[in-house]
């Protein structure tokens, strides 16, 4: 099977998976909300075909294919973690925050700290907020350079790590730090933290039953551990590292990103642990099955004039 194909058929495995769970779960999907996003997958998609077959342009059918890949593994596994939320069991708070302090790691001096340097916190939520455009950029840097086996590479390792991710909160799921801790506003003035209590009411509202439809339209990252993001970063600087011009900035970026898991996104040490984990694994088992491009045959030696005419006459 073509790397292609087994990204597609893990993207239609995961909407099935959707399907089930959300319907044994008693949830509802707003199918309206999802027009863009399918709309978007079509085009693009018949623009890939396009140019796969119709007019042979491989870097812009990869690049325009891998776009698609990730959008509609995005929107089938965004629903697949809330219909997982919603039949996951006891909150793991507290086993978190232990497992942090037995390493002894202090979530609240590091809190205190990056509120001491707010432009050190702003960089860092600029650097957490950057997630979506970074996935897009690699998705086309790859393509039009031409690294080709890397962006089919990457494509599959996020879409693996996304999944496990997922079905991993289920067994593990957590309200992080900031709710955990009782904190407020008050607690960090210098800092204005990218997701500390988005998922809140909806994390809230899918375990107590009040949550019952999911849209597209309002979807929030419910997902404590693993840390996607974190998942995200490392894999963002394996697949840029590709591309000589691109290492500095990424491995700048990335780095902040990683470090800004904890703030931003209230996570516990261990969840971003845990994320470097899964990208680590899924970048390993992507290399194993996506297929390096066969090297091509040597030429074969031509002989020189002089040595062709003498073989000629020896043969005469």
């Amino acid at each position: 099977m073509s790397p292609r194909l087994g990204v597609w058929g893990l993207i239609l495995a995961v909407a099935t998976g959707t399907v089930l769970w959300m319907g044994a779960a008693g949830l509802r999907f707003d199918w309206p909300s999802a027009a863009v996003t399918f709309g978007t997958c079509l085009l693009l998609e018949a623009l890939a075909f396009t140019y796969r077959t119709l007019r042979p342009e491989p870097r812009i059918a990869a690049t325009l294919g891998g776009l698609v890949q990730v959008i509609a593994f995005g929107a089938c596994a965004a629903p697949l973690s809330y219909a997982v939320a919603s039949t996951a069991g006891p909150l793991w708070d507290t086993t978190f925050a232990g497992w942090d302090r037995s390493l002894g790691l202090d979530w609240r001096a590091y809190l205190a700290f990056v509120d001491a340097h707010p432009r050190l916190g702003f960089a860092m939520t600029v650097a957490y907020r950057s997630l979506m455009v970074q996935m897009m950029l690699v998705i086309v840097l790859l393509g039009f350079c031409g690294r080709l086996t890397a962006l089919r590479q990457f494509v599959l390792a996020f879409c693996l790590s996304g999944t496990v991710t997922v079905l991993m909160s289920g067994l593990t799921p957590a309200m992080a730090n900031f709710v955990h801790l009782q904190l407020g506003p008050a607690d960090f003035p210098h800092l204005r933290p990218a997701a500390a209590f988005a998922h809140v009411s909806h994390l809230t509202g899918l375990r107590d039953g009040t949550l019952r439809t999911v849209s597209l339209d309002a979807i929030e990252g419910i997902i404590t551990f693993p840390s996607f993001h974190a998942t995200s970063g490392a894999l963002f600087l394996w697949a840029f590292w590709a591309l000589p011009a691109a290492r500095l900035p990424a491995l700048v970026l990335n780095v902040l990103l990683v470090a800004s898991t904890p703030i931003d996104g209230g996570h516990y040490f261990v969840d971003v642990a845990a994320g470097l984990l899964v990208a680590g694994l899924a970048i390993l088992a992507a290399r194993r099955f996506t297929p390096r491009p066969a090297q091509a045959a040597p030429p074969a030696s031509v002989p020189e004039r002089g040595a062709g005419v003498a073989a000629l006459g020896a043969a005469r």
